[in-house]
């Protein structure tokens, strides 16, 4: 598999394409092409085009959770003309109504409005996308210092209720040398996600994490999340996005650390 990061908060020094806050991967495997995540806005579209990959050319397109960050870009999407009608794969929840402090920090476009171009694959359950490629649906929190936290509201049937971000996912591609790992903000807990991971694949060893693990202080919850790590062995860490540099000064001390940008090429056999 080959996995190209169309964005991420950091840029490369001299490699001139656009960063912000925000998440998209373009991913190649078993002659198939995904879009994981759209970014915040048209900036990860432009990238592509700078990078020569067409992302009207995906098999689907995968969500990692509502947010913004990963569901901003879906508008200017929507504008390309796709040659057939890509699945969107999402969790249940990932296109409702999500609030945080009076703003909208869901999806900017609607259900219905994606309904016109792409095919919607809403659900909880895992999905395999080729023979190595799964998306893993619904995380459960299995290991006591992740457990699930709110992070504003969620709108289900006209009614609020605090939102514990149940529709976070990621990827898992099954490689020779085990699993790579791939998230967006890994809000399930990125040794949620690992545990899950194992457990439906069947895979023991790790081999890559690349994404956010939303950790910003080195706090109790961060520790524990390193001391799992550390026990994990994992040859490849690639933390970006949501998480701060002193997590991942922390996480480098005792599992070395790899930066990656926007532009950044990985591949896994």
């Amino acid at each position: 598999m080959k996995l190209t990061i169309l964005m991420d908060n950091h840029t490369e020094i001299d490699v001139y394409y656009l960063g912000e806050p925000a998440v998209s991967y373009w991913l190649e495997t078993e002659g198939k092409c995904f879009l994981f995540d759209a970014g915040y806005s048209d900036a990860f579209l432009k990238n592509a085009e700078g990078m020569g990959i067409d992302v009207t050319k995906a098999e689907a397109i995968l969500l990692s959770h509502s947010h913004n960050d990963h569901t901003g870009g879906l508008q200017p999407l929507l504008e390309l003309d796709f040659p057939k009608n890509p699945k969107l794969i999402a969790h249940p929840h990932a296109l409702l109504p999500h609030d945080w402090k009076g703003m909208e920090i869901g999806s900017p476009v609607s259900e219905e409005e994606l309904e016109e171009k792409l095919q919607l694959h809403l659900t909880k359950e895992p999905v395999w996308l080729t023979e190595k490629l799964v998306w893993l649906g619904e995380i459960p929190h299995t290991l006591d210092f992740e457990p699930a936290y709110a992070i504003g509201t969620v709108e289900k049937d006209g009614k609020k209720e605090a939102d514990y971000i149940a529709d976070d996912t990621a990827l898992a591609y099954v490689g020779a040398k085990g699993l790579s790992i791939i998230t967006g903000c890994s809000h399930a807990g990125i040794c949620n996600i690992i545990a899950y991971a194992k457990k439906l694949t069947g895979v023991e060893q790790v081999q890559s994490v690349l994404g956010g693990f939303h950790l910003f202080e080195v706090d109790e919850r961060a520790k524990e999340t390193i001391a799992f790590l550390k026990e994990e062995r994992i040859p490849e860490m690639y933390p970006c996005h949501c998480t701060s540099f002193a997590v991942r000064a922390a996480l480098h001390a005792v599992s070395p650390v790899t930066e990656v940008a926007v532009g950044t090429e990985l591949e896994w056999n």
